[in-house]
């Protein structure tokens, strides 16, 4: 247990980690492979010692295996294997956790549960110190300000971003939930506070997408009511309260980043446009991994050089490994792989139609929620290959009581 909750604290702590890397001068930083490559390790254990493999790795396989005859095909060896283990790594924490018993992921759930609170207040104390000068703190972090928040303010943290607190605080109001509906702990004053105070850090951190997406979580949770009546009434009120707060809360603090994101010329628009016309000289198979919106692509080059590809979509700096190239992550990630993109969303589906140790309609709501999360984020950021999305594949895994490749239920059939 101690290991699974250092892996899990370091892995939270991995955007502050690669800020001071990069502080100190550091022009590759390799610390996500190498929290991979301990938990590999650890599931190849786990492996031999139980001598069994959930049937679900044979997509596992199947997606590494047309990865790396792709790189070979398309002749971008030896950088393109690198890609296809920075991909492969979310594999590795889902089929790691998933070989734990029962037991032993309800205790590690809450386990992780404890050290997320933990870190919420950690947020809120080092907020009292953003609130108070956000400029020296960003200096510090060295984070450039955006247009977005109450004149510039918008919390960060230890995180370095907006959007990866908030990223963080989404995942940790869904636990919360599972915790405390799906695995029956006791709700108690300091929890309600606890949950009440991440929700507000969240929306502090004047970020769209996520803050959205925890609106819609609380709103549809299948929150325990006597009375169908009552129950609908309560939500109709609360989504109208929170929607109205919503709508507010997007016009008055988000004016200057909405005009930009409904502009043709958003750079969104063009990442995914110039995907369109890469894929459609690469079709059907893509243009392999490592060559477009991907890490190793911005140490090969060719892509870029053959299709143009200029500042306005590589970032500030060109060499910028997170410049806005990756601002539409699946869609890159499409135009590399191609049509092998059906094995990782035939994953996907398995793990949603997977059934949950809970049994009830509080844990399947929780995974299928960060199953959505992850795959609408991931347009907009690499969340398969990021930390945020290590956790959420960790959580669904330790969801998760029972899941074939061989299996479906009848109303997926």
């Amino acid at each position: 247990m101690f290991l699974r909750n250092l892996l899990f604290m370091l892995l939270i702590l991995q955007p502050f980690i690669d800020k001071l890397a990069r502080k100190a001068g550091w022009s590759i930083n390799i610390f996500n492979e190498l929290l991979s490559i301990g938990v590999f390790i650890a599931f190849i254990i786990v492996l031999l010692h139980r001598k069994r493999l959930n049937s679900l790795a044979l997509l596992m396989f199947g997606f590494i295996g047309y990865c790396c005859l792709l790189v070979l095909y398309r002749g971008v060896y030896p950088l393109g294997f690198f890609q296809v283990v920075i991909y492969s790594q979310f594999f590795f924490y889902f089929f790691y956790f998933l070989t734990l018993s029962n037991t032993e992921k309800n205790e590690t759930i809450l386990s992780f549960k404890k050290i997320m609170t933990v870190f919420v207040y950690v947020i809120a104390f080092i907020g009292v110190f953003e609130a108070l000068d956000h400029t020296t703190f960003r200096n510090y972090m060295g984070v450039h300000s955006v247009k977005r928040g109450i004149n510039y303010f918008y919390l960060i943290s230890f995180f370095g971003s907006g959007p990866s607190l908030a990223i963080f605080i989404t995942i940790f109001v869904a636990i919360w939930h599972y915790c405390h509906y799906a695995l029956q702990q006791t709700i108690k004053k300091k929890h309600i506070l606890t949950l009440v105070l991440a929700i507000l850090l969240g929306v502090f951190s004047f970020s769209r997408k996520e803050v959205f997406f925890i609106f819609i979580f609380l709103v549809f949770f299948p929150y325990p009511s006597r009375n169908q009546l009552n129950k609908w009434l309560k939500r109709l009120i609360f989504f109208t309260t929170m929607f109205t707060g919503l709508i507010v809360y997007y016009l008055a603090f988000f004016a200057s980043a909405n005009t930009v994101a409904f502009n043709k010329d958003y750079v969104r628009y063009k990442i995914v446009s110039k995907s369109a016309e890469i894929y459609a000289d690469h079709f059907p198979w893509g243009s392999g991994p490592g060559t477009w919106g991907s890490r190793v692509s911005l140490w090969t080059r060719d892509i870029y050089e053959r299709y143009n590809i200029g500042r306005d979509l590589l970032g500030w700096q060109e060499t910028n490994p997170h410049g806005p190239i990756y601002d539409a992550f699946l869609f890159s990630l499409f135009t590399e792989i191609g049509i092998g993109i059906v094995i990782l969303f035939l994953f996907i589906y398995k793990i949603i139609g997977a059934s949950t140790i809970t049994a009830d309609a509080y844990g399947r709501f929780v995974k299928n929620f960060l199953i959505i999360f992850l795959l609408a984020l991931g347009m907009f950021a690499p969340m398969f290959t990021n930390n945020f999305g290590f956790v959420i594949m960790a959580f669904s895994a330790m969801m998760i009581a029972n899941v074939s490749i061989f299996k479906f239920k009848k109303w997926y059939a």
